[in-house]
């Protein structure tokens, strides 16, 4: 009897073992990139000064901390995280004006990695900008379907950062074409 017992302890732990491996190694396939685009009707001088603007809004979310010109570190506190609630995260973005940001995630309380780049595409007349924005997000949650959920939860806002910077560039060019 008390070996039968010892040989399902073991059977059972070896396949909990099992289970937790392959769980962890379906864990790290699911994280991928996220990219999502919008056309704006405005120059890439436009919307790219829209993404520079939402570095330090009124609102205390975002604060910049520090910028030399090409590269800066923003300071940004999030709400409502799903899983997590609050999460404080330390961003680097760097620029390459009218063309692209690139960004990366330096610390976070809560998130493992993150990367991503704004990507402007002007069309042949300049007059409009598609605007691609890929993210890599790696929440650091370890339950099952955290990629699936981390993913969902990253278009869901790669696409209301898309309108709002549409919504700011063309108010930007409307601006613009005022004052000249």
């Amino acid at each position: 009897m008390r070996d039968q017992r010892r040989s399902i302890f073991i059977a059972f732990n070896v396949l909990l073992l099992l289970f937790a491996t392959s769980s962890i190694a379906a864990q790290a396939k699911e994280h991928k990139m996220v990219s999502e685009s919008i056309v704006i009707n405005a120059p890439p001088e436009a919307v790219f000064e829209a993404i520079r603007k939402q570095r330090d809004t009124d609102a205390p979310r975002r604060r910049l901390k520090s910028f030399d010109g090409k590269v800066a570190v923003i300071d940004e506190d999030l709400d409502g995280v799903p899983i997590y609630g609050k999460v404080h995260c330390l961003w680097q973005e760097t620029e390459s004006p009218y063309e692209r940001i690139d960004f990366r995630m330096l610390s976070s309380s809560r998130f493992k990695e993150s990367y991503g780049s704004w990507i402007l595409k002007p069309s042949a007349d300049g007059k409009s900008t598609t605007l691609e924005l890929d993210t890599y997000m790696n929440s650091g949650l370890m339950i099952p379907f955290s990629g699936e959920i981390t993913r969902m939860s990253t278009a869901r806002d790669s696409r209301a950062r898309l309108q709002h910077i549409k919504a700011v560039a063309e108010a930007l060019k409307t601006s613009l074409q005022k004052s000249q």
